[in-house]
């Protein structure tokens, strides 16, 4: 046991020396592994023992029993990365994660036929290569498009540790972000191109002083203009939503007479389709506790979506009841249109995803309505679904929670 406990204290001193976090955690969980793997021999005798150690050679070589004590696959089991223990170039242990990763049969092979990896194999394969902790980052383990983190940590003699930690969903963040930046510059740069060009057009005076082409033009620059506006505004509207996404809002709303407000404003505005919502709100609907302007944002997307692609002259039927264990309210908007293949479906809510480009951008959208819808149904601790027929439509059904009297 005391044994145990000064490996414990020796692993800490040793990782209070490293700069970074993640070296200190994997030496930290190392010295720590051993020392559990100490504590738990059952051939231990060191509580009878009445001197202890004096230098860390004598726990070294208690540490290199490790790749034979019984407990050894119980404990990497625990982890949730997969973690490989290699002797001689020969893997000796290998918990379920590695063993779902790398094969079921790795265990007792040499690390060539393991990793099939060229910068694994010759980092794990090399005896008298010094291993410092420190993060190799590999690609091509696993599926096509997974990315690993690997830390090789020395245990003795010819003996090592391997960790590999999924580092994909890191990878697929970045990707978004230099595709979200991507996506928006070009949205951007369109409709500034095009009101660029009107402007030298209309500065020439064959064209700027024919009253009819000047006025055509400039309507043209006007809707470009409102286009850039509204996308400038969703793009300032997602950025304080995602700052927020961890802070629950915390003030009951009438969401019944946000919905009815919405639906009253677009009847004025849009004659030509305003006459065709229908709303149905049960009596006595709960409030739920949330952020009025982000629920009036939520509910004029899905409303103006179903409007624009929905079929013209035909219903947009808008219902407000109470779920059936009453925790939460029921959002629903339905129209009848084209629908939406399935396979689109899943991506949707995905910032400047289309289905159809060219009709999205005819009916003025900025393609950033229903992302929003998504990050504010999060932050509410909600639910969105989205359901579509091809021929007959969608409906868009969110969840709230109601607010706690």
């Amino acid at each position: 046991m005391l044994a145990a406990f000064a490996l414990a204290f020796v692993g800490a001193l040793f990782a209070g020396q490293m700069e970074g976090t993640a070296e200190r955690v994997l030496v930290v969980f190392v010295s720590m592994l051993i020392a559990l793997f100490v504590a738990a021999d059952p051939h231990d005798d060191s509580d009878n023992i009445t001197e202890v150690p004096r230098n860390a050679d004598t726990e070294l070589s208690q540490a290199l029993t490790i790749t034979s004590h019984p407990q050894l696959q119980a404990f990497i089991d625990a982890s949730a990365d997969a973690i490989l223990m290699v002797e001689s170039a020969r893997v000796t242990a290998a918990n379920q994660v590695a063993l779902r990763l790398l094969g079921g049969n790795i265990v007792g092979q040499n690390v060539r036929m393991a990793f099939r990896h060229a910068g694994a194999i010759e980092r794990l394969s090399d005896p008298d290569a010094q291993h410092s902790g420190h993060p190799i980052r590999l690609a091509g383990i696993g599926q096509k498009n997974q990315l690993w983190d690997m830390r090789i940590q020395t245990m003795g003699p010819a003996q090592k540790i391997v960790h590999l930690a999924d580092r994909s969903g890191t990878q697929a963040a970045e990707k978004m972000r230099v595709d979200f930046v991507a996506n928006a510059s070009h949205e951007l740069l369109t409709p500034l191109a095009a009101i660029k060009g009107f402007i030298e057009t209309l500065d020439d005076p064959a064209a700027g002083e024919d009253a009819a082409t000047r006025s055509r033009f400039l309507g043209i620059m006007a809707k470009e203009t409102d286009r850039m506006q509204a996308l400038v505004r969703d793009l300032m509207s997602l950025s304080r939503i995602e700052a927020e996404k961890y802070d629950p809002p915390q003030t009951p709303v009438d969401f019944a007479q946000i919905i009815s407000e919405t639906v009253d404003q677009l009847k004025m505005s849009q004659k030509d389709r305003g006459g065709d919502i229908s709303v149905d709100i049960a009596a006595n609907v709960p409030p739920v506790m949330g952020d009025a302007g982000q629920l009036r944002q939520l509910a004029s997307n899905i409303l103006n979506n179903s409007l624009k692609y929905g079929r013209a002259g035909t219903p947009v039927t808008v219902s407000l009841v109470p779920s059936r264990s009453g925790a939460m309210i029921n959002f629903t908007v339905a129209d009848v249109g084209d629908g939406i293949a399935p396979e689109h479906i899943p991506r949707l809510t995905e910032r400047f995803y289309r289905v159809d480009s060219g009709r999205s951008r005819l009916v003025g959208g900025t393609g950033l309505g229903l992302s929003l819808v998504k990050h504010i149904v999060d932050r509410h601790r909600g639910h969105l679904e989205i359901r579509s027929t091809l021929g007959k439509g969608t409906t868009v059904s969110i969840l709230l929670p109601v607010a706690q009297v």
